[in-house]
């Protein structure tokens, strides 16, 4: 049952309209006949810039306007709140069931009010379980403004009417969203009341969009989990969509770090392996760090060859000019993780098995799945053949719901099985008791990079002591491994029911530093969960 509290107090909004001066024009929303919007009536009412210098919110009306996420999932403790009315008009909003499926706009019976017409500003309504309400159809919803004589208005535009005359034809964009910067899983919705049609002059409005300004609290946006793009070079590139209180953002997978001599872009400055990387009589050559040498004085040693440009190299690799992103390995160009099948829940990275909770940390009513924030399953629904395990507020598979698992093991289901079963490591680690880890008898190896890194498992970054290049007696191919921290134990709380927390000590400087373009090739796998669909 919805509780309807009127305020009688509209703090703040009575001295509003004495800060109506106009804005430059910067909007992104584009209307099918061209017109720029949200814009400044310049009436007298009060608009929607006034609004949120009220509420000390960060926002440009104009630049901060979009029309998506135009859905979004409910979660614990919605709000709505009516705070602008500057329209004659009574009309009410309400929620629908999104219908991905469905070909015609939802009808005004199955729009579910929440906001009666005839509130007052300052009416909030507080509807303590949308996801538990007998219409809740268990996935998104999107929200209208409908009224007795009026057109239904939607949140998304598709569904809105068509300017048919319009070139190109397009739905008309009735309302505007803006994510919240202050209110965490907040967002406004701002809506035009009057009619639209199919003509390019049938915009019967005057495009403030303050006729009915509502704040919605306790959603969460569509769109979290994708692959993405920063825009950002080098290993700062790659990303996966997070939904945060700002919307769907791009968040990189790979921070920035100091240069090193292994092909990539480490430190995201566009040029790969810059400055001087390797030890004193050393020179870093396609991600490598080799020993200068000619035919007569400098003479390599007996597992390497003198290159046409005076570099001591692999006989494999002698003449292997390999892409950015890519080094040669025993005559082949390789990314990152190519070849590397990481332990659950670990996933590769830059050529190393990391914990994609280890450095993220989420908002409040959010848990780390697979290296994005969402919102905790308690809150908000799992998809189909999964199952909410309460104390991770994780979705899993439903045999794994009060599995106990022990140390080094997951699981699969309903059974715990090895995590190091099927796993391939990085060159120079094998894989125990869930985890890759340093093998002892990879040897030492020849001069190489002079700085290693060790990413913790277990919840951080750690940079440990110069690793070095080569194979040594009994090493592996690539490499020794410099001696990294394995971080803190916390991660983020992202384990199978009953596990703990998984550490991979001392990943190794070859393991780290391996290049970029894998990790645009190859999605990483999900982890943090017992068993996925």
């Amino acid at each position: 049952m919805n509780r309807i509290s009127r305020a009688a107090a509209l703090t703040g909004l009575a001295g509003l309209a004495a800060l109506s001066a106009a804005r430059p024009a910067a909007a992104l929303v584009t209307q099918p006949n061209g017109q720029i919007m949200p814009v400044d009536s310049m009436n007298g009412e009060i608009q929607l810039y006034s609004l949120f210098q009220s509420r000390g919110e960060p926002i440009d009306y104009q630049a901060d306007g979009g029309t998506t996420p135009a859905t979004f999932s409910p979660l614990c403790d919605f709000t709505a709140e009516l705070l602008l009315k500057e329209s004659a008009s009574s009309l009410s909003v309400g929620w629908y069931n999104v219908d991905p499926n469905a070909s015609q706009p939802p009808a005004q019976a199955d729009i579910h009010i929440i906001v009666p017409a005839g509130s007052p500003v300052g009416t909030v309504i507080t509807a303590e379980d949308i996801k538990n309400d007998a219409a809740y159809a268990g996935g998104l919803i999107g929200f209208a403004l409908v009224g007795p004589g009026y057109q239904i208005h939607y949140s998304e535009p598709q569904w809105n009417p068509l300017c048919s005359g319009c070139n190109p034809p397009g739905n008309w964009i009735t309302a505007v969203i803006y994510a919240s910067v202050m209110t965490p899983n907040a967002y406004y919705l701002a809506f035009e009341d009057g009619s639209v049609g199919a003509n390019p002059n049938q915009f019967n409005n005057d495009g403030d969009y303050n006729d009915y300004v509502y704040i919605f609290s306790g959603l969460t946006c569509a769109g979290g989990g994708e692959p993405c793009d920063t825009g950002l070079p080098g290993v700062c590139g790659p990303g996966v969509t997070q939904c945060t209180s700002a919307g769907v953002v791009c968040q990189g997978l790979v921070p920035s770090s100091g240069e090193l001599c292994d092909g990539v872009d480490n430190n995201c400055d566009g040029v790969a392996d810059e400055g001087d990387l390797c030890e004193p009589g050393f020179v870093c050559d396609k991600g490598t760090c080799v020993a200068a040498c000619s035919d007569d004085e400098f003479v390599c040693p007996p597992n390497k060859t003198c290159d046409d440009s005076g570099y001591c190299v692999d006989p494999s690799c002698a003449g292997v000019d390999c892409p950015e992103g890519e080094v040669c390995v025993s005559g082949t160009c390789k990314a990152p993780c190519d070849g590397i099948s990481c332990p659950y829940p670990t996933v590769c990275r830059v050529g190393a098995c990391v914990d994609p909770c280890a450095s993220i940390t989420c908002e409040s009513g959010q848990v780390c799945d697979g290296g994005v924030c969402k919102a905790n399953c308690a809150c908000a629904p799992c998809p189909a053949g999964l199952a909410c395990e309460g104390q991770s507020g994780l979705c899993m598979d439903p045999l794994c719901l009060g599995v106990s698992c022990q140390p080094g093991t997951h699981c699969v289901g309903g059974s715990c099985v090895d995590s190091c079963e099927g796993a391939v490591c990085p060159g120079g680690q094998i894989c125990e008791a869930g985890a890759c880890v340093v093998d002892p008898s990879a040897g030492t190896g020849g001069s190489g990079s002079t700085s290693g890194v060790g990413v913790g498992v277990g919840g951080g970054t750690g940079t440990g002591v110069g690793g070095s290049g080569g194979a040594g007696s009994g090493g592996a191919p690539g490499g020794g491994n410099g001696s990294g921290s394995s971080g803190e134990t916390g991660g983020c709380g992202c384990r199978a029911a009953g596990g703990e927390p998984t550490r991979a000590a001392g990943l190794g400087a070859l393991a780290a530093i391996m290049a970029l373009l894998g990790l645009r090739r190859r999605q990483g796998r999900q982890g943090e969960r017992g068993e996925r669909a």
